[in-house]
C-alpha cells in the first residue's frame, strides 16, 4: 500500500493563506480519493485562532469546506513529517531554509512549485490580512489557481512514481511488442 502524501503550507498568521491554500488542496486530493494528508501553519502563528472571517467567506463561495479552522505555530516536527513543504512567500521559505538547510530539497514557494520556474522568479502571495472582501477574494482566486497547478505537478509526479516502481516489477510482461 502507498504511503500517505503528506504537504504543509506555511505563511505567518495561519489565518489566511495558508489554511485556504490547504482547503483548495484537501478538496482536490478528496474528490480523487486521494490519500493525502493536507496540513498548514504559521511561522509566528497564535495558537487557535480562527481562520479569519474573509478567508472563511472566500472559501465558502467556492464551496470550499474550511470551516473548524484553528491556527497552529509551525515546529520542527511539522516540517520534519511533511514530504513537501509550500510556502506563500519567498521571505517565508527563506527563513526555513535558513534554520533548517537539510530540508531545503521539500521547500519551496507555492507559485515557484506550481508554475515549475526556479526559486528565484517565484512569486510571493500577496498577505490579505487586515485588507476588505476584495483582498481575499484576490487571493483565493490566486490560490485556487496555484494549487490547481500544484497538485496536477504532484499528481503527474505520483503517476510516474507508480509507473516507475510498476517497471521494474517481475509479473510485468512485454507480450505482443
Amino acid at each position: 500500500m502507498e504511503e500517505t502524501m503528506h504537504i504543509l503550507f506555511v505563511c505567518t498568521g495561519n489565518t489566511c493563506r495558508s489554511p485556504m491554500a490547504a482547503a483548495f488542496l484537501r478538496t482536490l486530493a478528496e474528490e480523487r480519493a486521494l490519500d493525502w494528508k493536507v496540513d498548514s501553519a504559521g511561522l509566528m502563528a497564535m495558537e487557535g485562532a480562527p481562520m479569519t472571517e474573509h478567508a472563511a467567506q472566500a472559501l465558502a463561495r467556492r464551496q470550499i469546506a474550511g470551516g473548524g479552522h484553528a491556527a497552529k505555530r509551525l515546529t520542527r516536527e511539522m516540517l520534519r513529517e511533511a514530504d513537501l513543504i509550500l510556502t506563500m512567500s519567498r521571505s517565508h521559505r527563506q527563513a526555513l531554509v535558513d534554520v533548517f538547510p537539510e530540508l531545503a530539497g521539500k521547500v519551496h514557494t507555492l507559485y515557484a512549485f506550481a508554475h515549475e520556474v526556479p526559486e528565484d522568479q517565484s512569486q510571493d502571495v500577496v498577505d490579505p490580512f487586515g485588507g476588505g472582501e476584495e483582498a481575499y477574494e484576490a487571493c483565493a482566486e490566486h490560490l485556487a489557481d496555484l494549487v490547481q497547478r500544484a497538485f496536477a505537478r504532484l499528481t503527474r509526479r505520483v503517476a510516474g512514481d507508480v509507473e516507475e516502481k510498476g517497471e521494474g516489477r517481475d509479473d510485468a510482461s512485454e507480450q505482443g511488442g
